[in-house]
């Protein structure tokens, strides 16, 4: 194993993965703004689906960032941070003037969206007036004043937090500085049995691969998964994921949960045949 045995980025970001980002970023937060606000207002739905709308929003938001940066190989989480934040908030902001400018039209008070974008105040004064007067109802009641404030807190936190989460997600997997490349996942390369991070970690990092191998085979309710990243062109970058996976059984329904126990551990590419063999050796059925 590598005398540091996680991988970490390099920290490089081409200026035109930062240029990519943003304007990949603003452009669906104006867009997919219209599509939020307006679905909010004509189809009125309350409670779980609005939250789940409302993580959808930030999340495909997110996601133009990401794809921004990842295509332009930005290898840095503190700078898709610094990107992600300003466009989650220009996001928010989009979505609240096309909001109001919806339900405004909704009740037969016009007003034009350019007035309404470039008046903060006028913006803010119009807020105030629906906070008061409350916007929908909820279990037969009418959310108005601080208890509206705290849900319409929880929808800008929602949507502040998954444009970054999903931006950062995205430019998270290993890169190749030598081939200048992303490497290219390798989903379950391995069920293994059941273990805990304390058990496994450290032994990986000191370099042990036999604990692999005394996993042995996995259960049908309680295993370890091994995801592999490896370089498509030189194949000399290699890290390895672990995953603690459990499924329970729910009106004959399957839900997983999975931990990470092991993230983008570094493996030589001499390592990586050993745990290859080892692995060759593992039955699959748990016996």
């Amino acid at each position: 194993m590598s005398a540091e045995p996680y991988y970490r980025h390099s920290g490089q970001v081409p200026p035109l993965a930062l240029v990519s980002g943003l304007g990949r970023g603003l452009a669906a937060a104006v867009l997919l703004a219209f599509v939020y606000a307006y679905f909010i207002v004509y189809v009125p739905v309350v409670g779980v689906v609005t939250f789940i709308l409302t993580a959808g929003f930030g999340a495909l938001v997110g996601g133009a960032v990401g794809s921004g940066l990842h295509a332009g190989k930005a290898r840095s989480l503190g700078w898709t941070t610094a990107i992600a934040a300003p466009v989650a908030l220009f996001a928010l902001w989009a979505s609240w003037v096309v909001w109001v400018y919806a339900l405004l039209h909704q009740a037969d008070t016009p007003i034009d969206l350019i007035d309404l974008a470039s008046s903060p105040e006028g913006l803010f004064g119009v807020i105030l007036l629906i906070n008061a007067e409350g916007a929908w109802s909820l279990g037969g009641a009418t959310p108005t004043g601080g208890l509206l404030w705290v849900l319409w807190g929880a929808e800008a936190v929602l949507i502040v937090g998954f444009v970054v989460f999903v931006a950062r997600t995205m430019v998270r997997s290993p890169f190749c500085e030598a081939c200048d490349r992303w490497c290219e996942e390798h989903a379950a390369i391995a069920l293994l049995g059941a273990t805990t991070r304390e058990a496994l970690a450290p032994r990986l990092e000191r370099g042990e691969l036999g604990v692999l191998k005394e996993l042995g085979g996995p259960s049908p309710l309680s295993y370890t998964q091994l995801d592999l990243h490896q370089c498509g062109q030189c194949q000399s970058t290699s890290t390895l994921t672990a995953k603690a996976v459990h499924i329970t059984l729910k009106k004959g329904k399957q839900d997983k949960s999975e931990t990470t126990l092991v993230e983008h551990l570094l493996v030589a590419p001499g390592d990586l045949h050993s745990m290859r063999a080892l692995l060759a050796e593992v039955p699959s059925d748990g016996g």
